[in-house]
């Protein structure tokens, strides 16, 4: 919007300090608590994503910011989930809800209160919309895209999502991918987990779990014992660390499994945005379990995601989600 400005050099940025100058001007801050706002004033507080800020950061810095111009506070925020409350530094989770809800009822002039949803913001393609709505569960569309106060009794996968396969099943795909999970902690810490999976019936059918805290070492071993298990026919998915050494990794472990369909590559966004894709499946009924001795420790992990103390099944589930084949879809892998 300020881009015609800058051009005509009415106003000028300084990337160092965040401000666009000129008539006034305008200054990026960080609002994560009230201390990392502290040192400025304002006319016009614009508060984004006011639900993951402490309230103090508004009641103890933001309001008295304003006090020398009889300023103007803006929030803007989307309602609180599961995930959001992960990364939330408010105690009260839905302090910005109560805010909005107070201003919707005030009568004194001093509040206004708007509601708008993805669907009204006109500067959204609508394509590229539809296109990440499908990917969503029902709750998260209707907190992130219509912007509801949707209140949540579990994590992004429920448990009775997930049947266990009581009669055989007929594959419908013969590629299986197994995506690996790494950790290299011995006892303690996080899990290796190897999560097989295919689709079958018209479903994208678990089948088999590794898990385990393994030493490096124990690591290989296993990733290799297991390949040979699953046959040539299975592809191998593994991650990439970002940097040098992830690189290296991935490529020391791809030499150990020579001969097999092996294949690594980075993993993008949080593990919540990771799993929406492979949630959304379930939510509609599309993911079973194959049965096995590993199910429970499954359920009990994927039912708490992402507020759980473990989450390598549900990293290892949305890695072989993204990788199984889909339909109409061909992949060719590197030997």
């Amino acid at each position: 919007m300020l881009q015609p400005a800058l051009d005509l050099g009415i106003v000028t940025k300084n990337e160092t300090r965040h401000i666009i100058e000129g008539v006034g001007h305008i200054r990026a801050k960080t609002a994560w608590d009230e201390d990392s706002l502290r040192g400025d004033h304002a006319d016009v507080l614009c508060l984004d994503e006011f639900q993951l800020m402490a309230p103090d950061a508004w009641e103890r810095v933001g309001s008295p910011m304003l006090l020398d111009s009889d300023g103007v506070g803006v929030f803007c925020f989307t309602p609180p989930s599961i995930i959001s409350m992960a990364n939330s530094k408010a105690k009260d989770p839905y302090h910005a809800n109560k805010l909005f809800n107070r201003a919707t009822n005030d009568e004194t002039g001093r509040w206004e209160a708007f509601h708008f949803t993805s669907h009204d913001n006109p500067f959204i393609s609508s394509v590229a919309l539809a296109e990440i709505s499908s990917d969503m569960t029902e709750t998260a569309y209707r907190q992130e895209i219509l912007a509801e106060s949707v209140e949540e009794t579990g994590g992004i996968f429920a448990r009775k999502s997930f049947d266990i396969l009581k009669i055989k099943y007929n594959i419908d795909d013969t590629t299986r991918v197994r995506h690996w999970d790494l950790a290299s902690t011995v006892g303690s810490g996080d899990y290796t987990v190897g999560l097989l999976m295919v689709r079958a019936d018209g479903l994208f059918v678990v089948e088999d779990v590794k898990r385990g805290q393994w030493s490096p070492f124990e690591v290989e071993r296993i990733i290799a014992e297991t390949a040979e298990q699953d046959g040539i026919q299975t592809v191998i998915s593994l991650p990439q660390d970002p940097g040098q050494a992830g690189k290296s990794q991935s490529q020391h472990l791809i030499r150990q499994l020579s001969g097999y369909s092996v294949h690594a590559r980075p993993e993008t966004g949080s593990k919540q945005v990771r799993a929406m894709p492979v949630a959304a499946q379930a939510e509609a009924g599309n993911i079973a379990l194959a049965p096995g001795d590993w199910n429970e420790d499954f359920l009990s992990e994927i039912e708490l995601f992402p507020i759980g103390f473990h989450d390598d099944q549900v990293d290892a589930l949305s890695g072989a989600f993204e990788d199984i084949p889909k339909e109409q879809e061909m992949i060719l892998w590197s030997m």
